[in-house]
């Protein structure tokens, strides 16, 4: 087992606690400016953090534990290749199964793998000094995990058997949509934005289309399936990049643009619209509160066109935590306005969310309401 210096067991404390509070992906200059405070001496981001980076991320290897340096990125970078080829070496030195990979795709896949796992006691136990703890046999794991079926595994009432099919499924299809062109690269590699996409990409393939009736509707029961275990495990939809070439698109008026920027996030011009459509209330539980409510798409902003993005007829106004479900693809409505419930939400907080299947809401369906609505239901809902 390696052993720690002091910087490097404060460095695995300050990661450790920054995944199990969600604080989101700190800067090399974050890092040193804890460390520095936390140790009583400067710590210089640019050189003094690459080899406790390195052997915190070989501990955690040795542990049986993603490589928790994924999470440390260049301040202020805008470029992903910066940030993956930053990981990329070592990555690579500890899994050589990443070797040929594009540094993105390896830093992507690690950092999915950081926010998915559930045992990072190990890790605290080492820096407690427990003594009962062991190295896990490494090649094994590596060859057979899989963050997908370990979630599912977690977070479901699913069997083994339909856990299996699921993941076995969403392999499958993601090398046949490669292999014809249809996705650029398998759905693991992928963020919540490019996933949207992707999916919306595979499910009009007629290739697919053939296949997923063929089996009963499966093959897009997993897809929806990993859509949720990415939206649950992922902090950010990655979208970044698409954003700033649409900042950049002087094809759109710059007022447009900035509309539909701004509808990203539920702002601007199609939060107004949904404020006044809805009287300001959310639309399940009637709240008021401004601050409380979201503008939430039907069909995701991902696979919108422009128009769509700022269409009145896309929306809805929810409180936060509805959002949440519907963004998720837990509930969902029909044309009438009749609510359908996710198994995955339990029944003991379908009581608690006081909801039930029955019951229906005033959606003011009208125009492309009924077409987002059923795009919502074919291929964002989780049954």
């Amino acid at each position: 087992m390696i052993e720690l210096k002091d910087i490097d067991k404060a460095l695995a404390a300050f990661l450790l606690e920054n995944i199990q509070k969600k604080q989101g992906k700190p800067s090399y200059s974050d890092v040193a400016k804890a460390l520095s405070v936390q140790l009583g001496r400067k710590i210089n981001p640019h050189y003094n953090l690459a080899a406790p980076l390195g052997n915190v991320s070989t501990l955690c290897h040795e542990l049986g534990l993603p490589l928790i340096s994924a999470r440390v990125i260049y301040s202020g970078a805008n470029n992903l290749k910066q940030i993956g080829e930053g990981f990329y070496p070592l990555a690579c030195e500890l899994k050589p199964e990443y070797k040929g990979m594009d540094p993105v795709d390896v830093w992507k896949k690690e950092l999915r793998l950081i926010e998915s796992c559930a045992d990072w006691s190990r890790l605290q136990n080492y820096l407690n000094g427990s003594d009962t703890i062991k190295p896990v046999p490494l090649l094994p794991i590596a060859k057979n995990s899989n963050p997908f079926s370990d979630w599912l595994t977690q977070n479901s009432e699913l069997s083994d058997s339909s856990i299996s099919k699921y993941s076995g499924a969403v392999s499958t299809i993601s090398k046949e949509m490669c292999q014809k062109g249809t996705i650029q690269k398998p759905f693991e590699n992928m963020s919540l934005f490019e996933l949207d996409i992707a999916i919306a990409l595979t499910m009009s393939d007629p290739d697919f289309i053939a296949k997923n009736t063929r089996g009963n509707q499966m093959y897009s029961n997993a897809l929806k399936q990993y859509r949720y275990f990415i939206n649950a495990v992922t902090e950010d939809a990655d979208d970044s990049a698409y954003l700033e070439s649409l900042k950049n698109d002087d094809q759109i008026p710059e007022t447009e643009r900035k509309a539909i920027i701004q509808s990203r996030v539920g702002q601007g011009t199609f939060r107004k619209s949904l404020f006044e459509k809805y009287h300001g209330r959310c639309l399940i539980t009637g709240i008021n509160h401004p601050n409380l409510l979201i503008a939430s798409h039907i069909k995701p902003w991902a696979v919108s066109s422009n128009k769509e993005r700022l269409s009145v007829d896309n929306g809805l106004l929810l409180s936060a935590t509805y959002d949440r479900l519907f963004d998720s693809g837990l509930i969902t409505f029909d044309r009438q306005g009749k609510i359908f419930l996710s198994s995955l939400i339990g029944e003991g907080n379908v009581k608690r969310l006081n909801l039930s299947k029955d019951r229906r809401f005033d959606l003011c369906v009208r125009g492309n309401m009924g077409e987002y609505l059923d795009y919502h239901n074919d291929v964002v809902f989780v049954k």
